[in-house]
């Protein structure tokens, strides 16, 4: 038999969302495996949709963008496997989480408001860990050993289809396990029957896993590939027309008589590019005037961490840790022949850009008492950024202009940032725990908020990565984001979290240098705007809670669970709400579990979208009210799930969908935009076999 290898990490109450176990913290247990959650999504953003805090922005079928208490994309710090990964595209379409398949995950690690530092630093908002399946191995004596899976899919609302198989190899010491994925969807349906177009996606996903197991030793090498040759982006301009990306992932845990040791160096190379896909050029107005724009782009990201766990003085653990990371980006558009205001030169966009981040960490955990726990940490990163000259299409006035200016300043940028965490946890009784927080944090910009560098509407529309329609300009003198968050938990719970338990968790975070926006130039449709620092504000309140309904023979176990989210955020400087607020939400589900059967019927509630960012011409959107079954049966080693998304077929726009940029391209580009629409009735079948 199998056994699987588990190793602590050095971090405090790594809370996670698993197939089988939950480690108790901010995130919220998920009854069902991820088999079950792959049947309904691709996206493996989409898997935290109900925590509590976290949301998410429409991007591709595979790419949303995660958002935690307003705080999303690169404000927060994404783990896959160990490795931080970035986006390499100026409407950041390859997020961290598109480079892992649903199918792949084992656990979803996530942290919301006050993060330890020893979770990672550049980031704001909070952390999330995605990991694989941990290398297997068997028993000692017991031989070789395999095992595997395969697994399929079909969802109705846009013809999805998708299958994955996962098999391994091993001895007592040595493990070597494969997986792959295909997905592939055509276009949606909205609960009127409309298509959504450029809702499209296809994606592939290989890669491999080498294990050696000594007595108190993981040493593991992970590599892997992925391909999507087409995703499309309905809220952008651009549509991914090819992606493919390598990685190479190098990790090894210990135990020693002093402590732990956590090492880890990887290496990611992403090539990537956009253009109109082929929903967009079926458009007249396309046709007829930007039908072709290539848009190519090169992105490296490589680094390494080592983190320490040293217990000390009984009571007490002292985390060190040193962390590189290095993303090198090169973002060029080929000239289009013929045209004459996309010709006759490559236009250069970021050239040579780069990003070093050094971290250095301490942290100290200590039990005070039985009662209380602290924890104390520093974390001091010093941020490099640097790119090279630029240039337009051709030397005239469109481009030329802006380039003569960049090219004439010092891109060299060091920023120096300090992050302090101070947090206390207090557990009264068997049936509370209390958490109160303080956290300063910092994130430094991005290459694209700094060195993007055309105030053309042509070039700089492409620098969206929000989807509203709006164009982007860089800035050489933004400082860095620094955020001070306060936050407190109670938690009241039975004795074993077994019958019963509600949480409430409200927060505070002000943000001083708030990397938001001004205007450069308003226009009827998009405006031109320019990253600028402000301050700003947001605060919310999170809710959950679950409560045992009956236990019986003949009906088994049933459980309700719930969850509210609350949200505000402002810009201090000019009294303006902040772009890509959730407006009031929840979840309430009832399941039921009864011999090899699980079942449940869920209910998510949205409020109306009313706070909006007025600058960047963000649209209100309705409340609505979806209806959700899922049943799910396992026989042995087979397992058949079955379920029906948006039951009643209810039209519905998503609050952080962005515009529908096909749709307002068809009826002339005329504002107000359209916001985004979101899946109509889907019939739902899965099917796993394991071996």
């Amino acid at each position: 038999m199998f056994a699987t290898a588990t190793l602590p990490l050095p971090v405090l109450c790594q809370e996670a969302i698993s197939p089988e176990t939950v480690i108790t913290g901010t995130s919220e247990k998920r009854e069902d495996p991820m088999a079950s959650n792959g049947v309904k999504t691709s996206d493996t953003a989409s898997l935290l949709k109900d925590v509590p805090g976290v949301t998410l922005a429409t991007g591709g079928g595979v790419s949303s963008l995660p958002i935690i208490h307003g705080l999303g994309d690169d404000r927060l710090t994404i783990y896959v496997d160990g490795m931080c990964l970035t986006s390499a595209c100026a409407n950041h379409m390859n997020p961290p989480l598109s480079y892992i398949a649903t199918s792949n995950v084992s656990i979803i690690g996530v942290k919301t408001g006050v993060t330890p530092v020893s979770y990672g630093g550049d980031n704001i908002g909070g952390t999330i860990n995605v990991e694989s399946d941990q290398p297997s191995f068997a028993l000692f004596g017991g031989g070789v050993k395999g095992a595997g899976s395969v697994s399929t899919y079909y969802r109705s609302v846009n013809r999805s289809t998708g299958a994955a198989f996962s098999g391994a190899v091993a001895n007592s010491n040595l493990s070597f396990g494969v997986t792959g994925s295909i997905d592939h969807a055509n276009d949606y349906k909205d609960g009127r029957g409309n298509t959504v177009t450029s809702t499209y996606y296809e994606s592939r996903n290989l890669g491999g896993t080498l294990a050696l197991k000594g007595d108190s030793s993981l040493l593991t090498l992970k590599a892997g590939h992925q391909s999507i040759p087409d995703q499309g982006f309905v809220n952008q301009w651009m549509d991914m027309v090819n992606n493919n990306a390598s990685f190479i992932n190098l990790g090894y845990k210990s135990s020693f008589r002093w402590g732990k040791l956590d090492a880890k160096a990887f290496w990611d190379n992403t090539y990537h590019r956009m253009d109109s896909g082929d929903d967009k050029l079926a458009i007249p107005a396309v046709q007829t005037g930007m039908k072709y724009m290539p848009m190519e782009t090169r992105g490296i990201d490589l680094g390494y961490s080592l983190k320490t766990d040293i217990p000390f003085a009984e009571r007490n653990i002292l985390r060190l840790g040193n962390e590189y990371h290095r993303f090198t980006l090169n973002d060029s558009w080929p000239a289009v022949p013929g045209s004459a205001t996309m010709s006759p030169n490559t236009f250069v966009n970021i050239n040579d850009g780069h990003r070093d981040r050094y971290s250095v960490f301490a942290e100290w955990e200590s039990k005070v008492s039985n009662e209380v726990t602290t924890i104390l940490g520093v974390r001091d990163e010093l941020v490099q950024m640097n790119t090279g000259s630029v240039q337009g299409y051709n030397s005239g006035m469109m481009y030329a202009p802006d380039a003569k200016i960049f090219n004439a300043l010092d891109h060299g940028r060091n920023d120096n940032n300090l992050d302090v965490t101070a947090l206390a946890r207090f557990q009264p009784t068997s049936n509370a725990d209390y958490e109160l927080g303080y956290a300063r944090k910092t994130r430094s910009p991005n290459l694209y908020e700094r060195y993007a560098w055309s105030k053309s509407f042509m070039c700089s529309g492409m620098i969206n990565w929000v989807g509203d329609g709006n164009a982007y300009v860089g800035n050489l003198d933004l400082k860095p984001e620094v955020a001070n968050t306060f936050s407190l938990s109670a938690d009241w719970h039975d004795s074993n979290r077994k019958n019963w338990e509600l949480k409430v968790t409200p927060y505070y975070t002000y943000i001083n240098d708030y990397i938001d926006v001004n205007v450069l130039k308003p226009q009827t449709t998009g405006n031109i705007l320019q990253f600028a620092n402000h301050d700003a504000r947001i605060y919310g309140l999170d809710v959950s809670g679950k409560v045992g309904v009956w236990e019986n023979s003949r009906l088994g176990h049933g459980q309700l669970n719930g969850s509210l989210g609350y949200v505000h955020g402002r810009n201090s400087d000019t009294g303006n709400n902040l772009y890509h607020i959730m407006p009031l939400h929840g979840y309430l589900t009832l399941e039921q579990r009864v011999a090899g059967w699980a079942n449940a019927v869920e209910l998510q509630l949205v409020s109306d979208k009313t706070e909006v960012d007025a600058l960047r011409k963000e649209p209100t959107t309705p409340g609505f009210a979806v209806l959700n079954l899922r049943t799910s049966y396992q026989w042995k080693n087979l397992r058949l799930d079955f379920g029906i998304t948006n039951l009643l077929d209810r039209f519905y726009y998503l609050p952080l969908g962005g515009i529908n940029y096909d749709h307002n391209l068809t009826n002339g580009r005329l504002t107000p935009f359209e916001s985004v629409a979101g899946q109509g009735r889907s019939f739902n079948v899965g099917l796993t076999q394991t071996f």
